[in-house]
């Protein structure tokens, strides 16, 4: 069945944050025409922050130019001690100042894009750049650097390593200071090492970064009415542990029983089962590694940047929000309830059985030479599985749903897999396209090869376009 392998999250970093990436405010505004009057206009590294934030992957994104802009600023004007997360929440995002960082993770999502930008940057527009700007995991402290090759010294920001970080500090090293000779003769030989080295390394990384963004964004139109400036979007990964306490208990909650918490109340551990394992599996938070690959995938989208979008456990969503939002609904309603609310609009719908692979997805409306039913082949190491990919506009009142489950991992992340194949997804959107923009509601059924729980190719066998109603 679904997600039988799980992986248990850190809730302060995933999948229990009240609020993530939605309900900022717009403390502070600026014009980039102005910014050559600052008082750091003549400094090099405050110019190359300006360009950066002016650049193609930036100007859209205003909380990301304030971001980058702010803790430059901070940095420069020698005042590192006070970039902190939670200054930056408070700053650019409009947080209270006594809100928890820990419970609302909106820095950090906003970080790892912004490290994203700077290599995208410094690989297409920048390229040509003699300073490198970076920011260093485990603080928010820019760093500036020359880049390889370029012999010019310059003023260098280099942000002292601690692990975990105790304190906000950096070290300067001004043009021209002297050092010893042996060490600079060390210098000089380690540098060219690593110039090297750094240089293979940036076209490696920018190489896989523009190939990750060319593939992410193939579903453009599709990502676009998902991931709305004005509208949150719920990116709900699958329950695991629920997968697993129906098939000991060979039970399956309605939508209401799961969310109002009555379904595990009245569990019990069954004959031969630890009770207190079954209980950990009734409390904890459990997905699937699949899950979080495919979460990940959709936070590296360039349209996620206008949106408001929230990763949120399945046990932790409410029916308000199911029909407010935009929601990413992952795995099948044996490990996401959820789906159950969408069943009666889909033709291809997962029919769960308590034994484990022997669910199937039945074929409510046959077409020509199409089976009534879809289950898991029984050949041992690789075996044929299946997969959906559903889109429904206007699903919760003036909300989209999207729906990407499989009878087992490897299913489902076949199905994920074809949202990011361009060649795959482009003829299924074409065929769903209408006036203006918008895309129909349509169903994708995907098949796959599972080989040790993976799928290495995923294929659309069958698609289904409905009409606007």
């Amino acid at each position: 069945m679904q997600e039988r392998t799980t992986a248990a999250l850190d809730e302060t970093q995933l999948l229990h944050s009240p609020s993530q990436i939605n309900g900022y405010s717009e403390p502070r505004s600026f014009a980039l025409a102005d910014l050559g009057t600052s008082a750091l206009g003549d400094r090099e590294e405050w110019k190359l922050a300006c360009r950066i934030v002016a650049s193609r992957g930036f100007r859209k994104s205003d909380l990301l130019q304030r971001f980058l802009l702010e803790i430059c600023e901070l940095s420069l004007t020698g005042r590192t001690a006070q970039i902190s997360e939670q200054h930056i929440g408070v700053r650019i995002f409009g947080r209270s100042e006594g809100y928890d960082p820990g419970e609302d993770n909106i820095v950090r999502s906003y970080a790892r894009m912004l490290r994203r930008r700077l290599d995208v940057y410094f690989t297409n527009e920048g390229a040509h750049e003699q300073l490198r700007l970076t920011v260093p995991r485990g603080a928010y402290i820019p760093a500036f650097c020359t880049a390889p090759g370029v012999k010019k010294p310059a003023v260098v920001a280099v942000p002292i390593s601690i692990d975990p970080p105790l304190t906000n500090a950096t070290a300067t090293i001004a043009a021209g200071e002297t050092l010893p000779v042996s060490f600079q003769r060390w210098r000089w030989a380690a540098g060219g090492a690593l110039a090297g080295i750094f240089a293979l390394l940036l076209v490696l990384v920018g190489a896989r970064v523009i190939e990750q963004f060319r593939n992410a964004s193939a579903a453009h139109a599709l990502w676009t009415q998902l991931f709305e400036k004005d509208r949150t979007t719920l990116i709900v990964p699958a329950d695991s542990g629920l997968g697993i306490v129906e098939n000991l208990t060979r039970t399956q909650p309605t939508a209401n029983d799961y969310t109002n918490g009555t379904y595990f109340a009245g569990l019990r551990a069954p004959d031969g089962i630890d009770a207190d394992n079954f209980n950990d599996l009734r409390r904890q938070h459990y997905t699937s590694t699949v899950d979080l690959g495919i979460s990940a995938a959709l936070e590296r989208l360039p349209e996620l940047d206008e949106g408001r979008p929230e990763i949120r456990f399945a046990r932790d969503v409410a029916v308000e929000e199911i029909r407010n939002a935009n929601v990413i609904l992952l795995g099948s309603a044996h490990s996401n309830p959820w789906v159950t609310l969408f069943e009666p609009r889909l033709n291809f719908q997962f029919v769960y059985t308590p034994e484990v692979d022997h669910s199937y997805i039945l074929n409510r409306h046959p077409q020509s030479g199409e089976p009534a039913m879809y289950a898991n082949g029984t050949a041992n190491g690789r075996a044929p599985t299946f997969g959906t990919v559903a889109y429904l506009p206007d699903a919760g009142g003036a909300a989209h749903v999207l729906i990407v489950e499989g009878l087992n991992m490897a299913a489902t992340q076949a199905a994920a897999n074809i949202l990011f194949n361009s060649s795959e997804i482009q003829p299924a959107l074409r065929a769903a396209a209408a006036p203006g923009g918008r895309l129909r509601a349509f169903e994708l059924l995907v098949e796959t090869t599972s080989v040790n729980a993976s799928a290495p190719t995923a294929h659309i066998i069958a698609t289904r376009v409905y009409p606007e109603t």
